[in-house]
């Protein structure tokens, strides 16, 4: 072999050399860069993931919220309610102790009428022991069926028109 031949055989194995180290570099670079971005995808992949899952549970907390608050209103109407029976019931337990007390006022009243009666009947007696046994003339002349008891005027006294204090 020719020197020259030798030489242009080098010159061009070199050049080859050289062609496919670059090659071979610029493939190991694009790996490099490939791996590098493949390392960030598979990162945004694993955020992406969990940020789904948070997006659920805020989702579920969300339903969760949203009962507690219809849940809420309910109680909110269920007090507003209870206090309307509240009022309701103090109003007529104020008329029940009212009426009780006027009650009360009659039976003593009733007591003190009765009293009354016992003392002018034992009085009876005593004057017709004192007055002579004289017929009097009758002057005003009552009929029995008109004369009313006793216990029924008390009665309508005492038959107060109590109203149930219903306010439904």
């Amino acid at each position: 072999m020719s020197v020259e031949f030798s030489n242009a055989y080098q010159e061009v194995l070199l050049e080859n050399l050289d062609s496919i180290l670059k090659q071979n570099f610029m493939f190991q670079a694009r790996l490099k860069l490939l791996e590098r971005q493949t390392a960030s995808q598979a990162e945004l992949q694993a955020k992406l993931d969990e940020l789904t899952v948070r997006h659920q549970d805020v989702l579920g907390q969300v339903g969760k919220a949203e009962s507690y608050r219809i849940q809420a209103e309910s109680n909110d109407a269920i007090v507003q309610e209870k206090t309307r029976i509240q009022s309701a019931l103090n109003d007529t337990m104020k008329k029940v102790s009212g009426l009780e007390s006027s009650l009360e006022v009659l039976k003593k009243e009733i007591l003190d009428k009765d009293a009354e009666l016992l003392d002018l009947k034992a009085y009876i007696p005593k004057l017709e022991e004192t007055v002579p046994a004289i017929k009097l003339k009758k002057t005003n002349t009552v009929k029995p069926e008109e004369v009313l008891p006793i216990n029924s005027t008390v009665n309508n006294r005492s038959k107060t028109k109590v109203e149930d204090g219903n306010t439904f």
